[in-house]
């Protein structure tokens, strides 16, 4: 929020001279955090940049378009300059620069010296100006007006220059969204008092007697709702002094009755509305919108509402978007002559909706969504009134509605001595304490209870809505007391031992691993849509799948928490493709999110999901014409198993998306720990990949429960092994891995190691070539060539009875 200094002066004496910096500090340390300082006329020169009088206007003799003005500014001599303002007038107060100002260039945004200069054969040495040249705001169509009493001669800086305090607002102090809401914090550390703005007395003409009726239809979405009928209001421009302080804080200034509503919320913290009372048809309804009812805002466009959407409705049609924006069917425009004003108190939670679906934000909304006081509609009605009789010349009302079900009600909040000395550390003095919390608008008794310990009894003010608990009275004594008084001390107690997470420090582990073996890691969104999903997992999974939806989203494209990383993984490396990488190594470790039965919230399974794309390397670095493959990295797979000191099966797999006979399951001890296999050229295309790309997947969790099992320890033989090579044609339906089981089942076989696979000439189409790397040692004694071939003999009778597998050769 903005904060005009000049505008806080009003309600809070600041001091003179007051250090703006230091200021700030103390506004950020005991209240909110001061995010900048602007100082606005700092750089005027106070001898050149002054106020003046517009005395005389005469013809330019050479331009139609432009006129020559005689300016007083309390010199001697007037100064006769030319000006092309479209309001420029006699009698005018103006700010004026005098010849040598440094002044802002409209066009170029850069800071230039005044200088005379012949416009269309006149000399003029010097310059009205506007508020783009004074750098105030961007505008430049016509010539700053001053008050009709502005003295002649000031420098302009001690008339228009101010300093404004950008303050960051913390989400549940909606009171300080208002420069009441600030004056009442600067009060409270300067220990001065407040000047509370003029109010009308509203409730002494109020007969309740008015000519509109209000119905609620929801009193949970709508706790008060003030319509007061204002009559005979003269809408035109604003008074100087309400325009600048509004463009201060940055608003620009529309016309009276709409800037006095906004005033007043940006004084008070209380959203109004202003509707044109002729042009309402009927009564009030506050009611949920009807299915597809239609609303043209007052930003003119036309918006489709939903029953989730609170809105104002006469007796045939929506006039407002409850706490976001007016309708433009009950615009206030220059004919108008009669308003209703209203002031309510909206369901948070309603406005925010309403204001995230619909993309629209407004200062409003803002305020409604944190929950304000209800007390507040009365107040910000009674201020309003006051401004309109004095401005707009309306007639003082007779009448007026007040809808108040809900009233909010004062906490009272009990806190012992002890509570505040532990929770702040250090003691403070009751009379402080009392001080402190009166300042803020508390009301504080205290008496000894148990002979020992101190009672508090707190009641907050109807303004502060965050005050619930001990607590909250608690900090608002230490931040008023001064943090820098909290003493200086060495921790104390024990340290808590290191306690390891096994998972941690496993996903560290993988991460290193791979990284070490030249994979590079990425991090991706959490976030994906059902249409990408249905490119990897099938129907059938997909319909199971109870996904988690964001309400409030905000892109299309991250809609649901995603159930796997694989299309995080394939859409990674079509985005490096696309950018021109040739070979692609990449893998994210992450969670997924999967929907458990009686829970609302999801399962959280970390995986590893790597892939690899691209071409062999040869040993110069360079890349070959040989796609990478399977088994490039399946040898990646098993490097990262076997530094965890893992072995694990390969065993065959068919899975949605991938290439039957070039996809395999991981398992370990019986237990699926993930999956290995390449892409399908279809899944791919999806992608928009067009070179063969291996992905693997492995569940962190249950690798780390294979870790946890207790290994056997296995002695190492003291005989001699013998080695053979041998190579088996296999059906394309057989895995390597279950080839590989039958040996080790073997009592005499240590290993069996695939190093060759062959398709093609020679080899029928139903099988492939499969080489294997046989090592034979007993750990009883030297085994014999007749040995070595009668348990080979057996081996490959049992192959041929399980999976129809015959020697090659």
């Amino acid at each position: 929020m903005l904060v005009s200094l000049k505008w806080l002066n009003t309600y809070v004496t600041l001091p003179t001279n007051i250090d703006v910096d230091k200021f700030a500090e103390t506004l950020t340390m005991a209240s909110a955090e001061v995010d900048a300082v602007i100082k606005i006329g700092k750089e005027w020169d106070p001898s050149l940049v002054i106020t003046a009088e517009i005395v005389a206007i005469d013809k330019h003799p050479n331009a139609d378009r432009l006129r020559l003005a005689t300016v007083n500014y309390g010199a001697e001599d007037n100064q006769q300059v030319v000006c092309g303002a479209p309001n420029l007038s006699i009698g005018q107060k103006v700010a004026f620069g005098r010849e040598g100002s440094e002044l802002t260039n409209p066009q170029t945004g850069k800071k230039q010296k005044l200088k005379a200069n012949k416009i269309r054969g006149i000399t003029s040495a010097g310059m009205i100006l506007s508020e783009a040249e004074l750098g105030i705001s961007d505008s430049h169509d016509g010539i700053i007006e001053l008050a009709t009493d502005t003295p002649i001669g000031l420098p302009l800086q001690d008339h228009l220059g101010d300093t404004i305090l950008d303050i960051h607002i913390w989400p549940n102090r909606p009171d300080m969204m208002s420069m009441i809401g600030i004056a009442r914090e600067v009060s409270a550390i300067l220990n001065n008092t407040i000047q509370h703005p003029l109010k009308y007395d509203l409730e002494t003409s109020a007969n309740n007697n008015q000519k509109i009726k209000v119905v609620i239809e929801n009193e949970d979405l709508c706790s008060r709702y003030i319509a007061t009928i204002v009559k005979n209001v003269s809408v035109g421009p604003s008074p100087e002094w309400l325009q600048e302080r509004l463009k201060s804080i940055g608003q620009r200034p529309i016309n009276n009755v709409v800037d006095i509503t906004n005033y007043v919320m940006f004084e008070l913290v209380q959203p109004l509305h202003a509707f044109d009372l002729d042009k309402i048809n009927g009564n009030i309804t506050v009611r949920p919108a009807h299915k597809d009812e239609p609303l043209q805002t007052l930003d003119d466009l036309d918006r489709t509402l939903t029953t989730e959407m609170l809105v104002i409705a006469d007796d045939y049609q929506p006039i407002a978007l409850a706490g976001v924006m007016g309708g433009k069917n009950t615009e206030v425009t220059e004919s108008t002559t009669n308003i209703l004003l209203e002031a309510a108190r909206f369901d948070a939670v309603s406005v925010r909706r309403t204001s995230n679906k619909l993309a629209l934000r407004s200062e409003a909304s803002s305020r409604f969504e944190r929950g304000l006081s209800s007390h507040l509609a009365l107040d910000a009605t009674k201020r309003a009134i006051q401004l309109f009789i004095e401005i707009t010349g309306a007639t003082p009302p007779d009448n007026y509605v007040d809808i108040h079900p809900n009233p909010n009600k004062n906490h009272e909040i009990q806190l012992t001595r002890t509570r505040v000395d532990t929770l702040i550390g250090f003691h403070i003095s009751t009379t402080e304490i009392t001080s402190i919390l009166e300042n803020l608008g508390f009301t504080v008794k205290s008496t000894i209870i148990n002979d020992t310990d101190e009672l508090f009894i707190v009641k907050a003010p109807w303004w502060r809505t965050d005050i619930t608990i001990p607590d909250d009275v608690i900090e608002e004594i230490v931040r008023l007391a001064g943090y820098d008084r909290l003493p200086e001390s060495a921790i104390s107690g024990q340290i808590p031992a290191w306690e390891p997470d096994n998972k941690l420090v496993l996903r560290e582990e993988l991460r290193d691993s791979l990284v070490k073996m030249g994979w590079q890691e990425v991090i991706t969104y959490s976030l994906t849509t059902e249409e990408v999903l249905e490119k990897i997992l099938p129907s059938d999974e997909l319909a199971s799948i109870n996904f988690f939806r964001l309400k409030n989203t905000l892109s299309s494209d991250r809609e649901i928490l995603r159930p796997t990383l694989r299309h995080s993984i394939l859409e990674t490396i079509e985005r490096n493709i696309r950018l021109g990488a040739n070979n692609i190594a990449i893998f994210e470790i992450a969670s997924v999110y999967l929907s458990q039965k009686d829970n609302s919230l999801p399962n959280e399974k970390a995986l590893v999901t790597g892939a690899i794309s691209g071409f062999e390397i040869n040993r110069w670095g360079q890349p070959t014409s040989k796609p990478l493959d399977f088994f490039d990295a399946k040898g990646t797979v098993e490097n990262l198993l076997e530094n965890l000191d893992i072995k694990a099966n390969y065993e065959h797999s068919e899975i949605f998306g991938f290439v039957n006979g070039r996809t395999a399951k991981i398992v370990i001890n019986d237990t699926i720990i993930g999956f290995i296999g390449e892409v399908s050229s279809e899944t791919l295309s999806q992608f928009g990949i067009s070179q063969p790309t291996i992905l693997f997947e492995l569940e962190v969790e249950n690798l780390l429960n294979q870790l946890a099992l207790q290994k056997e320890f296995l002695p190492i033989s003291k005989f001699p092994s013998v080695q053979q090579d041998l190579s088996l044609l296999v059906p394309h339906s057989v895995s390597v891995g279950e080839v590989q089981t039958v040996f080790k089942n073997s009592k005499l076989v240590s290993s069996a190691e695939p190093f060759d696979v062959y398709t093609g000439d020679g080899i029928e189409k139903e099988y492939r070539a499969v080489a294997l790397n046989i090592n034979y040692q007993s750990m009883e004694r030297t085994l014999s060539k007749e040995d070595v071939e009668k348990e080979q003999t057996k081996i490959l009778v049992q192959l041929q009875k399980l999976y129809n597998i015959r020697p090659r050769f």
